[in-house]
């Protein structure tokens, strides 16, 4: 669970993803829940970069769910989607149950792949 508090701006935007890529790196099949409650929206720079660097989390096998996104990070996230899109959930548990699901089912995959080959 990575929570995320305060104002966004230019530079905290990097700094942020690079946190994030850290817990891929340590893990490639975490499952990642992005809580952006706290959040506050400050400006089209600081949130078009941030945005545009999470859109990279969502290619991983295991991407992140998403908790407590705020009105105006929901237009920007749909506004840069591309083939994969980003799941956003309601609350941590909806997010936490989400991120589970889609793990359980990548490993029932992988062990019916395994199987048949």
């Amino acid at each position: 669970m990575v929570e995320i508090s305060g104002y966004l701006d230019f530079e905290t935007a990097k700094p942020f993803a690079r946190s994030i890529e850290e817990l891929y790196k340590d893990n490639k099949d975490a499952k990642i829940i992005i809580d952006l409650s706290e959040l506050e929206f400050v400006g089209s720079s600081g949130i078009s970069n941030f945005v545009k660097g999470l859109r990279g989390f969502n290619k991983l096998r295991m991407k992140p769910s998403y908790c407590g996104v705020k009105s105006e990070f929901k237009k920007l996230f749909r506004l840069f989607e591309e083939t994969t899109s980003f799941e956003l959930c309601e609350s941590q548990d909806d997010a936490i149950a989400t991120a589970t699901d889609r793990y359980n089912q990548w490993q029932m995959n992988a062990l019916r792949s395994k199987n048949t080959h």
